[in-house]
């Protein structure tokens, strides 16, 4: 598939899916969405509820996260798709608290799948804290690309409660990353520092006619100071009591900023859909996820509440159903290579990789003697079997493979899949 291509989303706009957002993700075609804000749990380690009596009651969910969030084919699709992910990942595995692993994979594979499903004009926004936002940035990094990272967004709000040992925390970060360097941006504004917008005075011009220009503020930087956090100021109309509701002006200046209208934008942990109320009011079209069942209800509620009659421009949709990709958005094609170093004869390292070159620097720096050699490589969009059935026929070891060079080759060529289909080998 040509990523430049942009692709005729397979969706309905106002749809909100309900179940696993991996699911559904993996179902939406490449290069199709235009925004993806992702406001996923934090990894906080506790239990969140919606209050009794408030629009959200029945809503919870663990933010916590073991072994058995993680499924061995995420981990091997990790290696796969992302080298240098894969590494950084199990650097955390090895020194870090096991549930960071866990949570980083989870939030990995669904990244990459993010990525995928945007146009090469598109932005992903993640909303994060001090707890995993460390982590977060390089795992963003090794996914996006380092260069297209663009900012780190502060949002600043008021804690009504002093912290006795350490400073308060009172700010939640939004990493904002572009697809490519053709991501659109709309440069948006916000009040000073002081709380009031900046005027200009009136001027005459020297053809005597008079121009006044319209009260303003300054352009906005990263560090977002004018949006109060949903616990302090916000509207009875607006609060639903989803336990990690974020503001809906927070959401319409991200969509504002990087989409226009007629545009599609995408949450997929769409929780009390504030994404999807702002999508709604900025003219976009809009589709939401979210594993919790109350989230329909959430969105029938706050579209007839929040929205003025005159701009709704239609009815919500469920569906538990994932879409299904169009056969023209066929699997890019990976080589299945063989590297060799005279220092490990007898054996040779075969893997996957988009990049060959690169994948052997990765090794030679690695190496003092930069003995690495590139033996044979094949393209197939199968390469993912085709790895597994060189390793399983020749009982290999992670990516190191006993056997004879020549033998090891042939089996590469020789190998066609079980079911040639619309993906191309």
């Amino acid at each position: 598939m040509v990523l430049s291509a942009v692709m005729k989303p397979n969706l309905q706009s106002r749809t909100i899916f309900l179940g696993d957002n991996l699911d559904f993700l993996r179902g939406i075609n490449s290069a199709c969405i235009d925004l993806v804000y992702a406001d996923p749990p934090f990894n906080k380690k506790k239990q969140f509820t919606a209050p009794i009596g408030s629009a959200a009651e029945g809503a919870s969910f663990l933010d916590l996260f073991g072994e058995e969030d993680v499924k061995d084919e995420w981990v091997a699709e990790l290696r796969h798709e992302n080298y240098e992910l894969h590494a950084f990942l199990s650097g955390i595995k090895a020194v870090g608290n096991a549930y960071n692993y866990c949570y980083l994979v989870y939030m990995a594979i669904r990244f990459i799948e993010c990525r995928r499903i945007l146009k090469l004009t598109g932005s992903f926004y993640l909303h994060c804290d001090h707890t995993m936002a460390h982590y977060l940035k390089i795992t963003l990094d090794c996914i996006f690309g380092e260069k297209n990272f663009r900012n780190e967004i502060i949002w600043g709000y008021a804690k009504p409660r002093p912290a006795k040992k350490m400073f308060v925390r009172n700010h939640d970060t939004v990493l904002f990353y572009a697809r490519s360097a053709d991501t659109k941006f709309n440069p948006q504004r916000m009040p000073t520092i002081k709380g009031a917008f900046e005027k200009r005075k009136p001027f005459k011009r020297p053809d005597g006619t008079v121009w006044e220009a319209k009260q303003e503020g300054v352009l906005a930087g990263s560090w977002w100071h004018d949006i109060p956090s949903f616990s302090t100021r916000m509207s009875a109309k607006e609060r639903t009591g989803w336990p990690t509701q974020k503001p809906l002006k927070l959401m319409q200046r991200i969509i504002a900023a990087s989409s226009n209208k007629g545009d599609w934008v995408l949450d997929p942990f769409c929780g009390c859909v504030t994404t999807c109320i702002a999508a709604e009011l900025l003219e976009r079209h809009w589709v939401g996820i979210d594993v919790a069942a109350e989230s329909w209800a959430q969105i029938e509620r706050r579209l007839n509440t929040e929205i003025p009659p005159d701009l709704l421009r239609g009815p919500a949709h469920k569906s538990t159903t994932p879409p299904k990709r169009g056969k023209s958005d066929t699997r890019p094609k990976k080589s299945v290579y063989v590297i060799s170093n005279p220092a490990y004869p007898g054996i040779y390292k075969v893997g996957v990789a988009g990049n060959v070159k690169a994948r052997l620097n990765s090794y030679q720096t690695a190496d003092p003697r930069r003995g690495y050699r590139l033996e044979y490589h094949r393209q197939t969009a199968h390469y993912r079997d085709l790895e597994a059935h060189i390793h399983a026929k020749f009982n290999g070891d992670h990516e190191w493979v006993p056997g004879a060079l020549a033998d090891i080759i042939e089996a590469i060529k020789a190998y066609r899949p079980a079911q040639d289909d619309h993906l191309g080998f």
